[in-house]
């Protein structure tokens, strides 16, 4: 039987910190500038637009993996402080500061910094060095094209149409704490049906789409691997060194739990090599379910289809691209605009980051609450000229104000359904109201209250 599901966080979140973690916080704050302090501002060297993007794991799934859960630490601990160092010599502070502001992206600054630190366990220095080697992946990988282009401008790209349109892989839905739920059906996948690039495109194309489906404190997706059908055909080593890679140093922080559902008897000696490889941390969420009551024990019958035994009839159908959809990204001058506007409020938060380390004011903790609410609302503006729209723009699913919308058909009795609304705390509307009404309460620069 399943465990029960996780309940939402009580500590370790933006607004949920205690003392001794506001400290560790502050601490990644610090040491990420004297870090960047430390680099040359541009480049070492002249990036070769004949080079292609560095390999994306850049290691063997399998091999030369440590099977100590302590040397696997001192190892990647290591390698990520080399990665950190290169990053910053290679490519200069001012491309590291670009790419750490575009992975920000909607995201607060600090709820972004604290998946890192927590991920290391609260050690500063570790978690920095994990961050910088994270920006040096981001530079080299081509995944900051992925997202600009979106699925129009990629659905040329060998194989790679074929992953949205088989059903091997979506999200739909959220579990009983609001988190995305993403299905796999590993039955549908096989490696030779499309080449490694577009399946590892296809995969962090849905990472950053989780990225909009992500509100408050919900910062976490569940994983469903329906093994039903699952054959030794089925298992791509590749595939799942690149997932496990993406969710342990990519997007640490980002995973709640992974049901591993009806798995069959020949996946018992996969797992035996496949647990090892994975982070203690990663491992230790990984829940095997049987039944349908299993599942629902993390999902809500009315949110899981029928094909998995739940209660709605939704199935994936992949919406195609509409012709005309990316326009605004052709929009260069408001896209300008809109980044000029961006790149004050980033200075602006880097400013009062940096005093807010040396000082006792407490006023300048307001400041950054306020500024990081700006960051994220006008990012919403910004959004559609920078990123190209996806599945989930076209199901309504992401509303692009930091609402998100699902609906599961039939339940009740009714055709319509449910409609589950979520994010309203976070969205632009509301933050941008909070702003105003900070504004007001502050005058012309006195103490700004973020009661509103």
């Amino acid at each position: 039987m399943a465990i029960a599901a996780n309940p939402l966080p009580t500590d370790g979140v933006v607004g949920l910190l205690t003392p001794e973690q506001t400290e560790a916080l502050k601490r990644f704050w610090e040491q990420l500038f004297e870090l960047v302090d430390n680099a040359p501002r541009h480049a070492s060297v002249s990036p070769d637009p004949d080079n292609p993007a560095a390999p994306r794991t850049g290691e063997d799934p399998v091999k030369d993996v440590p099977k100590d859960d302590a040397a696997k630490e001192r190892a990647r601990a290591n390698a990520e402080l080399q990665q950190a160092k290169l990053a910053l010599e290679k490519y200069g502070s001012d491309k590291f500061m670009q790419t750490f502001w575009r992975f920000i992206a909607m995201d607060l600054p600090d709820a972004l910094a604290l998946k890192f630190v927590r991920a290391r366990k609260w050690n500063s220095a570790a978690s920095v060095a994990m961050f910088a080697a994270c920006m040096k992946w981001r530079i080299e990988s081509g995944v900051e094209d992925i997202f600009s282009q979106g699925e129009e401008g990629m659905q040329d790209a060998p194989g790679f149409l074929y992953q949205m349109t088989s059903g091997k892989g979506y999200l739909y839905g959220t579990d009983r704490h609001g988190r995305p739920v993403i299905y796999i059906h590993v039955r549908t996948h096989k490696a030779s049906d499309q080449p490694q690039k577009s399946l590892e495109d296809f995969i962090l194309l849905q990472m950053e789409s989780l990225r909009c489906l992500a509100h408050g404190n919900v910062d976490k997706v569940t994983m469903c691997f329906d093994m039903n059908g699952f054959g030794l055909a089925n298992m791509d080593w590749k595939c799942i060194a690149f997932i496990i890679k993406c969710l342990e140093s990519y997007y640490p922080e980002s995973l709640n739990a992974i049901l591993v559902h009806c798995a069959p008897w020949v996946f018992q000696g996969i797992w035996k090599v496949l647990a090892p490889m994975l982070d203690p941390v990663v491992r230790a969420k990984v829940q095997m379910t049987k039944t349908t009551e299993d599942l629902c024990i993390h999902i809500p019958p009315e949110h899981l289809a029928r094909t998995l035994g739940g209660k709605n009839s939704w199935e994936w159908k992949y919406p195609p691209v509409v012709p005309g959809e990316n326009k605004l990204l052709h929009d260069s001058a408001t896209r300008e605009k809109l980044q000029k506007e961006r790149d004050l409020l980033c200075a602006e938060f880097e400013q009062v980051t940096r005093q807010w380390l040396q000082s006792q004011d407490t006023t300048l903790a307001y400041r950054r609450e306020t500024l990081a609410k700006k960051l994220r609302a006008q990012y919403f503006r910004l959004d559609p000229y920078i990123r190209g729209k996806g599945a989930y723009h076209r199901l309504g699913n992401i509303v692009g104000n930091g609402l998100v919308v699902f609906n599961y058909p039939d339940v009740y009795g009714s055709k319509d359904g449910q409609y589950e609304v979520i994010g309203h705390n976070g969205s632009m509307e509301t933050l941008e109201r909070q702003v105003k009404l900070t504004a007001g309460s502050t005058g012309s620069g006195g103490q700004e209250s973020m009661a509103a």
